[in-house]
């Protein structure tokens, strides 16, 4: 193996390490991203389905009140 085909290849090594290093940053910053919507999905989602458990009762009686009027208003 003559020099300059040893610099090309240890060239070759450490760019390919680089490389490596940066992808291995990709590939967290991709988990921590899917991580991070999930709970973001989760901050939104959560609090509207509690919301509607919550407010069932009310908004039943609500449409009933609702279609007592409407009935009064029909006659």
């Amino acid at each position: 193996m003559n020099p300059e085909e040893k610099v090309l290849l240890e060239r070759s090594l450490k760019l390919a390490e680089e490389n490596n290093q940066i992808l291995r940053k990709m590939q967290r910053a991709a988990r921590w991203a899917i991580l991070w919507g999930f709970i973001k999905v989760a901050i939104i989602v959560v609090p509207l389905v509690v919301g509607y458990f919550y407010l069932q009762p009310f908004l039943d009686q609500s449409l009933e009140n609702f279609n007592s009027v409407k009935e009064l208003l029909n006659q």
